[in-house]
């Protein structure tokens, strides 16, 4: 029986990425053209009656406008019709983020169970933040379905969301359901009604699972058959084990933990990387460390030990006996990191200067709290620079850190259950 074919969506356009990977993943790569222009890559397991292939194909001009939006607005007309469940409306949002497209040729059929072709499939959708399109659904990068035409029963809740869940303008109806996730609040206002916010004892779980996901990451930058970087990840396995956090990792988290040195893919590395990022927010509202400056990245070995990294004792002291800041506090930083993620992915979409000062006075979803956030000539400032005169890359790195951050004060104030769920939007 025929398997459904499979695409992949992204909203990370990367074709030379995943030339990369395939080089350093695939067994064999036949590649019909330079590393970011190509359009067919084939890789093949194998020799003889027993040879598979897989073929990646690329096409630019499928994801360039004015067919891209075409083919945006089919696909989301494509899965209204699929039944009404509670995650359609998360996944109509989440097309909104495409801006890549690959498409994929198994020959013979692949097995579902056990494909080592499936594996390398899954390895680019996670390097892309993407998922993989069938007729029949919308698949995580490890092939979980997201979204079926089989309606709730089919979707996996172990199923992981891609890092950003939508980009659209608030003036759209879509937008302003984003925006309303996320907006800044009054702190008397309290989160919405089906908030979960983490008690003590959560946070400090899932801090202690960060420590553990990004000294993993941290190890993979170092050289894997040296002694004393397989004692030291020895002894972070042991750490965890002893603590007794394994609940707490997501399926994504076990895997980078769990991944022997000098195996994780580019991607893993980077994203579990980024998570420091997120961590300072959480040991900051344990009361363990303070958050940099929006333009400056953590410093992760005080930060680490703030929190007990390989000392059994401290992170059970930690686990038993959390303290956590108020409501109000978490409140307050939450509105300041809405403010200047905002700003910052305002410029990523216009690359140009603003009176961001006195936008955040009289926005109509303001005013919003730019207190501590250094500007120049009234607009933000990268590094002491106005940021449309800053360095591309500083820009960049401010970005990324500003959405960890963001996304770990909204999981603080409302949740949900799974962290990397809680929201980003702006």
């Amino acid at each position: 029986m025929a398997q459904e074919p499979i695409n992949v969506f992204a909203r990370i356009a990367d074709p030379a990425g995943v030339v990369k990977l395939l080089r350093e993943r695939a067994p064999s790569l036949t590649l019909d053209g330079p590393d970011d222009d190509w359009q067919n890559a084939v890789v093949a397991y194998g020799k003889g009656k027993s040879k598979r292939t897989i073929t990646i194909k690329h096409d630019p001009a499928y994801y360039s406008e004015p067919n891209w939006s075409k083919q945006m607005s089919r696909m989301r007309g494509y899965f209204s019709g699929f039944p009404d469940t509670a995650r359609k409306e998360r996944v109509l949002l989440l097309t909104t983020t495409f801006r890549f497209s690959l498409a994929t040729d198994f020959e013979p059929d692949f097995d579902p169970e056990e494909d080592p072709r499936l594996s390398l499939l899954f390895e680019i959708t996670r390097m892309l933040d993407g998922v993989l399109f069938t007729p029949s659904s919308l698949r995580d990068a490890n092939g979980r379905t997201l979204f079926s035409a089989g309606g709730e029963e089919d979707e996996d809740p172990t199923a992981e969301w891609p890092k950003v869940h939508g980009e659209v303008s608030f003036s759209t109806a879509t937008g302003a359901a984003m925006h309303e996730m996320s907006r800044p609040r009054d702190p008397s206002e309290g989160p919405g009604e089906d908030a979960e916010p983490p008690s003590a004892a959560r946070v400090a779980s899932r801090a202690l699972a960060l420590v553990a996901v990004t000294g993993r990451a941290i190890l993979e930058q170092d050289d894997p058959n040296a002694g004393h970087v397989q004692k030291t990840y020895a002894d972070l396995l042991e750490w965890v084990e002893e603590i007794g956090i394994g609940d707490e990792f997501e399926p994504d988290e076990r895997e980078v933990v769990n991944r022997p040195l000098g195996q994780l893919a580019p991607q893993q590395q980077a994203n579990a990387t980024w998570r420091l990022e997120s961590l300072v927010v959480l040991a900051w509202a344990l009361k363990r460390f303070d958050i940099p400056p929006h333009d400056e990245l953590v410093q992760l070995n005080p930060m680490w030990r703030s929190l007990g990294i390989l000392d059994a004792d401290a992170a059970r002291e930690l686990l038993a006996r959390p303290e956590l800041r108020s409501r109000e506090e978490i409140s307050i930083l939450r509105n300041r990191l809405f403010s200047l993620h905002w700003r910052l992915r305002n410029f990523l979409v216009s690359p140009k200067q603003m009176d961001f000062a006195e936008f955040a006075r009289t926005c109509w979803f303001g005013p919003l709290d730019i207190s501590g956030l250094t500007l120049v000539d009234g607009d933000l400032a990268i590094q002491g620079l106005r940021i449309d005169c800053a360095d591309e890359d500083a820009v960049g790195t401010a970005q990324s850190t500003a959405q960890e951050r963001h996304q770990a004060v909204n999981w603080l104030w409302e949740g949900p259950e799974r962290y990397s769920n809680a929201s980003v939007a702006t």
